[in-house]
């Protein structure tokens, strides 16, 4: 019995480069990642401003809602570096979708108003 030779194996192809659009970053992660920064930004704030409202319990200041409110803006300054930080790495569309996500935060958000006003509406409230 005569065995006839295996043919050689096709050689491995050389491992991809990476694409343009990986490149250039991910336009759901970045949405992703401003809804995160929104959603975990304000249970870190909560916990500050409620540890700086015990702080300041007996003091009679006008600076806890000066604070606070200083304290609240810190995810929406986090999103917008978030924007450069991206840019300055050239993941344009990874910049681009935490664009996308503070304007679909802010969708959601008039959405909900409209819709408390709607139910408002039907109320009789003076």
């Amino acid at each position: 019995m005569s065995e006839t030779p295996l043919p050689p194996a096709a050689p491995t192809p050389p491992p991809a480069a990476p694409s343009a659009a990986n490149a250039n970053g991910s336009l759901g992660f970045g949405i992703a990642l401003a809804w995160a920064c929104l959603i975990g930004g304000y249970i870190i704030v909560g916990v500050f401003a409620s540890v700086i409202f015990s702080l300041l319990n007996g003091v009679n200041s006008d600076l806890g809602p000066w604070l606070a409110a200083l304290i609240a803006l810190l995810p929406w300054i986090a999103m917008i570096f978030l924007i450069v930080h991206f840019s300055k790495l050239g993941q344009n569309r990874t910049a681009l979708g935490v664009g996308v996500g503070i304007g679909s935060i802010i969708g959601v958000l008039l959405l909900l108003v409209a819709a408390c006003f709607g139910l408002l509406s039907n109320a009789n409230f003076h």
